[in-house]
């Protein structure tokens, strides 16, 4: 089986290479240059007309959205053991579409609110609006932390999805000081061989970027 992963550093695509990487997966890598505007190129919107990331090719066959992606990685290399099993493994999959459509959505309007509105002056009120939804998601994520050192009883890919939220939010600076359990299952997750690969390979994508 051959297996590509269409990735850009620092987006939500380390979901995915995070999780391939745990899985002990074989596949290659397929930096997308968004500040070249190649994910806006013909060649890339013929694989994916929705002009993001990340895009999983199988054999030729190209799979979208976090959601899907993270669901066939674990049922394809059940032995890695990704998600829960039984009822569980629905709770799971509630958790990573909350990650996807709950979280993530709050994110960039923090620092880039002109691309959620287009009235002069207005742009301060859009950050103050996601900045309060995304402080309701972290604190409900608290409470799920609370006691516990991952979401279930091991790592699982809602971990992995959560890790790159927060890990966003971070390197957005905004102040997430107050959520002790978020943090410490931050730090948890950032200690993974498959995180410091993940983190040493972003390293070598920017710098690319950068040389081209």
């Amino acid at each position: 089986m051959n297996i590509t992963l269409y990735y850009a550093p620092i987006a939500c695509s380390l979901v995915p290479y995070v999780a391939l990487t745990e899985a002990d997966a074989e596949f290659e890598v397929h930096v997308v240059n968004f500040m070249k505007g190649e994910h806006l190129s013909p060649e890339y919107m013929r694989l994916n007309p929705k002009h993001k990331v990340p895009l999983l090719s199988i054999d030729g066959e190209f799979l979208t959205e976090n959601v899907a992606i993270l669901q066939w990685i674990a049922r394809q290399f059940p032995e890695a053991n990704l998600m829960p099993h039984d009822k569980d493994e629905f709770r799971a999959i509630s958790l990573m579409s909350w990650c996807a459509s709950g979280i993530h959505p709050t994110l960039t309007p923090n620092v880039m609110p002109q691309k959620y509105c287009d009235l002069p002056g207005s742009e301060d009120n859009v950050k103050q609006c996601a900045h309060k939804v995304m402080h309701e998601a972290f604190a409900i994520a608290e409470g799920l932390l609370d006691g516990r050192e991952w979401f279930f009883d091991h790592l699982t890919i809602p971990d992995i999805y959560f890790f790159w939220c927060f890990r966003r939010s971070i390197q957005f600076q905004l102040d997430v000081s107050e959520y002790e359990h978020c943090n410490d299952h931050f730090t948890r997750v950032s200690a993974r061989e498959s995180v410091q690969k993940l983190i040493a390979f972003e390293k070598e994508a920017l710098a690319g970027y950068s040389a081209k």
